[in-house]
């Protein structure tokens, strides 16, 4: 992870913030228009939102996710990715589950 998006290498961070003309790469996202009237108003209304903090219980749980490869998101996504993907992704404990009589 970095500090900041625009110091991610491959985020396209930069080239919405700034008045770049050569990003015909960059699809144009619905979200990101409707941020703003004017293409200054989007890049401002962008980079307020990029620097709301997440919470760190957030951070852990992505990082979490990371090193162990697995999803973060809701129960209900979770389970459509299960079933997309036909096995089980959601986290888990260590070890075997308990069983009723050990409980």
């Amino acid at each position: 992870m970095v500090a900041e998006a625009g110091d991610y290498v491959w985020s396209s961070y930069r080239m919405r913030v700034t008045d770049e003309t050569d990003s015909d790469w960059l699809d144009t996202d619905p979200c990101f228009i409707a941020l703003g009237d004017t293409p200054e108003r989007r890049r401002v209304r962008y980079m307020e939102f990029m620097r709301q903090a997440a919470p760190s219980s957030e951070i852990d749980l992505i990082r979490a996710a990371l090193q162990r490869g697995q999803l973060t998101g809701s129960s209900r996504f979770v389970d459509e990715i299960e079933k997309i993907q036909g096995q089980r992704v959601e986290l888990r404990g260590q070890g075997r589950p308990r069983n009723n009589s050990e409980k």
